[in-house]
């Protein structure tokens, strides 16, 4: 044809993207060709699909071994990563990711690696944490929950995060104030191990022989050569046994609830431990429900979550009661001040945070100066301990010497009469 016949057709149409044939890429008559963009049920589905055990997954025996437990630190840095990412508009899936690789040879970097694959499944934030016990306690989780029904999840990672630096730092100051008294109670305990296993049966034989077999001996004498047959009876064996079967024991009895009951019970009376673990609780309540209260939530929800943050029974019995008190239309701190565990100070002020309508602001002032007073306590807790070490090896030594010197003392009072 030529170019002048070519010149007088008419021109072609293009045709409508509509009417182009379906091709094997794209989805069918009138789909774009070559964009493909997953929904995320679809791809949470083909995720369980590939990998159904992943959600199941749990620390196991080696990971624990490998990279330990998970510590104050590690979790003050996560909490403030993860609120500067969220802060700056970044993915939660995208700063978990990357979150997971700063992590990557810590005892975080799995539990992250878990909260990634649990959040792309679908699931929400408090709910992969949930299932990460041994990471996370339930401060965490309550505070987490809560901001997530509300909004503000950075902001109260920033809060947690100050939480656990300040927990990290008292850990710091218990452990160099306890340095000192540490190694004396271990050398008093090799000292007296050594006076129990060698020099009492001396000691004894020696009593034997000056009272003669029909003498009464002092009480400090007897009880002496009773415990020195028991130590020859038992053997040397003894004192490992309780050295580390004791705190094993301890431990387990702990575990089981009326265990716990008991021995939180017990340990308020306890010197300066008492007074220590008692300021500590009372800082995690005004602070847990400071926070909550300060976020929206209802007073009743939140002594429900406040009351398994704390640490010690009676004082989370204390707490569930004073909730029941709150809600049939009773006030907290009437149900606080019935309770006798909390000082006048915490009554007075939450009474006038309850007056006044500001209960989140009151109790924040009143978590802040308790928590200077504990700080103050832990770094002077080895001059507190002292007194009470002292005290300790100083009975033993009199013992010692009034059981040893009080037959002579007898013996030369009769050749006197």
């Amino acid at each position: 044809m030529s170019r002048d016949a070519e010149d007088r057709l008419p021109p072609r149409r293009r045709k409508p993207p509509g009417d182009r044939p379906s091709s094997p890429r794209s989805g069918g008559p009138g789909s774009e060709p070559n964009v493909w963009k997953p929904s995320p049920t679809k791809a949470s589905s083909s995720r369980t699909c590939e990998k159904p055990v992943v959600f199941d997954v749990k620390p196991g025996v080696w990971e624990r071994v490998l990279f330990g437990r998970v510590n104050n630190g590690l979790l003050v840095a996560f909490c403030r990563q993860f609120a500067s990412y969220l802060d700056a508009g970044v993915d939660i899936l995208k700063a978990l990711s990357s979150l997971e690789s700063q992590f990557a040879r810590t005892a975080l970097g799995p539990v992250i690696g878990r909260l990634s694959v649990g959040v792309h499944s679908g699931e929400s934030f408090d709910e992969v944490v949930a299932r990460e016990p041994p990471a996370f306690d339930p401060r965490f989780l309550s505070m987490v929950k809560v901001a997530e029904a509300r909004g503000g999840l950075p902001e109260t990672l920033r809060v947690l995060a100050r939480h656990y630096e300040f927990r990290e730092r008292l850990i710091r100051q218990a452990r160099s104030a306890l340095i000192y008294p540490s190694i004396v109670l271990i050398i008093a305990s090799g000292v007296v191990a050594l006076l129990t296993t060698w020099l009492l049966p001396m000691f004894a034989q020696m009593l034997k022989d000056i009272a003669g077999p029909n003498a009464t001996l002092p009480f400090p004498s007897r009880a002496l050569l009773w415990l020195s047959g028991f130590v020859q009876g038992i053997g040397w064996w003894m004192f490992p046994l309780v050295l580390f079967g004791g705190p094993f024991l301890v431990y387990r009895l702990y575990k089981t609830s009326a265990g716990r009951r008991a021995m939180d019970e017990l340990v308020l009376y306890v010197p300066v431990l008492g007074l220590l673990l008692w300021k500590l609780d009372t800082t995690r309540f005004a602070r847990t429900l400071a926070t909550l209260l300060g976020s929206g939530v209802d007073i009743g929800t939140s002594l429900a979550l406040t009351s398994e943050v704390v640490q010690l029974s009676p004082i989370r019995q204390i707490l569930r009661g004073a909730r029941t008190h709150v809600m049939e239309g009773g006030e907290l701190g009437e149900a606080l001040a019935t309770s006798h565990r909390f000082g006048a100070d915490v009554i007075a002020v939450v009474n006038t945070g309850e007056e006044t309508g500001m209960l989140p602001e009151a109790l924040e002032r009143l978590a802040d100066s308790y928590e200077e007073q504990v700080s103050h306590m832990v770094r002077n807790l080895g001059q507190l301990v002292q007194p009470l070490l002292l005290i300790f090896l100083g009975g033993v030594v009199l013992f010692i010497i009034l059981a040893v010197l009080l037959p002579y003392i007898n013996m030369l009072t009769s050749l006197a009469r």
